[in-house]
């Protein structure tokens, strides 16, 4: 039978994931938040960490924006429109929080119009004239 503990073994034991939360769950409620809170604190800073290089942010940026929430052809309610905004803006958050693109590039993606583009507004004196009496 192979050594257990051997490094080249893949399969942890159940003994040492039950450890593992364990101290996690010890953790959290120290410092009065979830397990969950740190696990998803610990895979962000995971995934800035490896994302920290031109290339490999590359790779992870075109993975992520994949999941980036679609626009329906039509929204039929004000609710439908509601819910797409706020997962956008859940999107766009969290790609900022991983540092897999920039406030500009986000901005960009999201205009109408882009930000080379000159905005005009017409009938703008017209619009706000005083009436005269």
């Amino acid at each position: 039978m192979p050594n257990q503990l051997a490094k080249s073994k893949k399969r942890q034991s159940l003994a040492e994931h039950e450890a593992v939360l364990a101290a996690l769950a010890e953790i959290a409620r120290r410092e009065d938040t979830t397990v969950m809170a740190l696990l998803r604190q610990a895979a962000r800073e995971l995934v800035r960490k490896r994302g920290a290089t031109p290339a490999q942010a590359k790779a992870l940026s075109a993975i992520v924006w994949r999941s980036a929430p679609q626009m329906p052809a039509q929204f039929k309610t004000a609710a439908q429109v509601a819910r797409f905004k706020r997962a956008q803006r859940e999107f766009d958050q969290v790609v900022l929080d991983l540092q897999l693109a920039s406030p500009d590039a986000i901005q960009e993606r999201n205009s109408l119009v882009n930000s080379h583009q000159a905005i005009r507004l017409i009938d703008f004196d017209r619009a706000h004239a005083t009436i005269a009496i």
